[in-house]
């Protein structure tokens, strides 16, 4: 359970701040506290297998963040 007091203080903070705070409490998660299920390795997998077969059909994160901020003006 979450202390009141703490998440009353967490979201009075800005987003910016908020948004640190979540990425120091995501960052000090150990990764084996967090399994990878079964299903969640094989599409995993299946993913990387598909990305070796054709390393080029893919966008660039360029042209993925180009994408996105034209959709948004």
């Amino acid at each position: 359970m979450v202390d009141q007091t703490l998440l009353s203080q967490a979201k009075g903070l800005g987003v910016a701040e908020r948004v640190e705070l979540i990425n120091e409490l995501w960052a000090s998660i150990d990764a084996d506290v967090l399994p990878v299920s079964p299903a969640e390795a094989a599409l995993i997998d299946q993913r990387l297998a598909e990305a070796d077969a054709e390393p080029l059909a893919g966008r660039s994160w360029e042209e993925v963040e180009a994408s996105l901020r034209a959709r948004v003006r």
